[in-house]
């Protein structure tokens, strides 16, 4: 039911969604903060006919913002920086988790540019679908925005429970939740 129209890819990582789903979306524009990973989904998605743009922006509250990019180190081994190619092994949130692991200040690995959901939608007008994965930013992204002119949301929601539970109430006012066994919850505009 979700297809046609233009997708956001928030934490695209190499591409992985566009290659999956490429004829679902009429453009695909797509956003992560490490440029490898950039690199890697402009070459994935190459040969591909739909269109799609790759931008190495932040998402987050605001626009025009320069902000920090961490490394995830692993707890149990402290050189362990692991990056490249790897979902979550970079966030634009610094964060130690319960298990001593996490995006920490000292492993600060690059600055990017922020582009903020009020400015994609200026730029792109309404978006079928917003598949969100970066690692934290989330909350910055989206709590508090006007998202009555998104369709559809779907991806991870990270940390505390009462995190998740503040965003999925946030997004709940303009949307309808759904949960589909072994996949991330969905939200559905209510409008639609």
């Amino acid at each position: 039911e979700c297809r046609g129209g233009i997708c956001i890819d928030a934490g695209c990582n190499i591409g992985d969604f566009e290659l999956n789903y490429g004829n679902r979306f009429d453009k695909y524009i797509c956003f992560d903060v490490f440029q490898e990973n950039v690199n890697e989904c402009i070459e994935n998605t190459k040969h591909i006919v739909f269109e799609i743009e790759v931008f190495k922006l932040a998402v987050w509250s605001e626009s025009n913002k320069s902000i920090n990019v961490y490394a995830y180190q692993w707890a149990t081994n402290s050189d362990n920086l692991n990056q490249f190619g790897n979902s979550g092994n970079v966030s634009c949130i610094e964060k130690t988790l319960e298990n001593g692991s996490g995006w920490k200040s000292e492993n600060i690995i690059d600055v990017v540019n922020t582009i903020s959901i009020d400015s994609i939608i200026e730029n792109y007008g309404t978006i079928n679908l917003l598949k969100i994965d970066v690692e934290g930013a989330e909350y910055e992204f989206l709590l508090n925005k006007d998202l009555s002119k998104i369709n559809y949301i779907t991806g991870e929601f990270h940390f505390e429970q009462e995190k998740k539970d503040e965003l999925n109430d946030w997004i709940s006012k303009t949307h309808k939740r759904f949960k589909v066994s072994g996949y991330p919850d969905y939200f559905k505009l209510k409008t639609l």
